[in-house]
């Protein structure tokens, strides 16, 4: 779907041309495989369409959404590392491909190479990047940890993947220097997406829902939760609920705040595609665990 949008083909462009730019050596063998493997590139659109919904620009906003893809970049890698992932994206996973060092290695390089892009703006956009970042760690820590409720694993995806989305959207609305209150409403977007993505993400993994990625660890998530103590058909149907009700969320955050209807209605779309389309698979789909 997004890949027919202006925005989408000048991140890859500029991705592109990023690893032109890249140390003519082994390690940037490495770091030229992970930014060519395909991508929706869901977080840098958030970044720009949000700038541009409150009245700024692809341009302003570039090194911001480049810096955003970057650090979900090294992101993979490192739970790659970390959850033995073989798969990523229907690709050997950098994990599988370099190994364990190399891997490490190019994911370091790529969050140094986000904090250089990101350097060049205000002091708020440094913090909401640098707070998502820390945030991702604390996440994946959780996840490393022994999750057996609802609750604790609310608190390991706020922090391992919504923090990003919400960062995205609310980086683009500081960008633009939006309003206090505009700024929260699409940081809440932001935030209420990316747990509905990740609720969903589980529900498909546990359904057997081929997603392009394998690993060998399993972590406990939402649907494993639920399945502890109802019936699986009954996990599954409380588990699209939850996604129904974040993405109903962030489609009214979206509405409260002001801004261009035209990327409003585009950001909405990010909804559609990042959940309820997904939700239509699961709604039909019987677990294999």
């Amino acid at each position: 779907m997004f890949s027919g949008w202006d925005e989408f083909r000048l991140i890859n462009k500029e991705l592109a041309e990023l690893a032109r730019s890249l140390p003519q050596s082994d390690l940037g063998e490495v770091i030229a495989y992970i930014l060519s493997a395909p991508g929706k590139r869901v977080r840098p659109l958030i970044l720009i369409l949000s700038a541009k919904a409150l009245g700024g620009t692809a341009f302003e906003a570039m090194n911001a959404a480049l810096a955003i893809e970057l650090v979900h970049a090294a992101s993979l890698v490192h739970d790659d590392i970390l959850d033995c992932g073989m798969e990523r994206r229907g690709s050997p996973s950098t994990l599988e491909r370099f190994g364990s060092e190399a891997s490490l290695l190019a994911g370091d390089y790529l969050i140094s190479r986000s904090i250089e892009l990101i350097s060049h703006y205000s002091q708020p956009v440094i913090s909401a990047f640098a707070k998502a970042c820390m945030s991702m760690s604390e996440g994946e820590m959780l996840d490393l940890s022994s999750t057996c409720s609802p609750q604790e694993y609310y608190q390991c995806i706020l922090k391992k993947t919504a923090s990003l989305f919400a960062a995205s959207a609310k980086i683009g609305g500081l960008i633009a220097s939006a309003s206090e209150e505009d700024v929260a409403r699409f940081e809440s977007y932001g935030m209420n997406l990316g747990l509905g993505y990740q609720v969903l993400d589980d529900l498909e993994e546990f359904l057997g829902i081929d997603q392009g990625k394998s690993s060998q660890k399993t972590s406990v998530t939402l649907p494993r939760i639920y399945s502890s103590q109802h019936p699986d058909d009954a996990a599954r149907q409380m588990c699209i609920g939850v996604v129904d009700d974040h993405s109903s969320k962030a489609k009214k955050a979206l509405s409260e705040s002001s801004g261009r209807e035209e990327m409003k209605a585009r950001l909405e779309s990010i909804v559609d595609e990042m959940t309820c389309r997904g939700l239509q698979r699961c709604r039909s789909q019987k677990s294999l665990c």
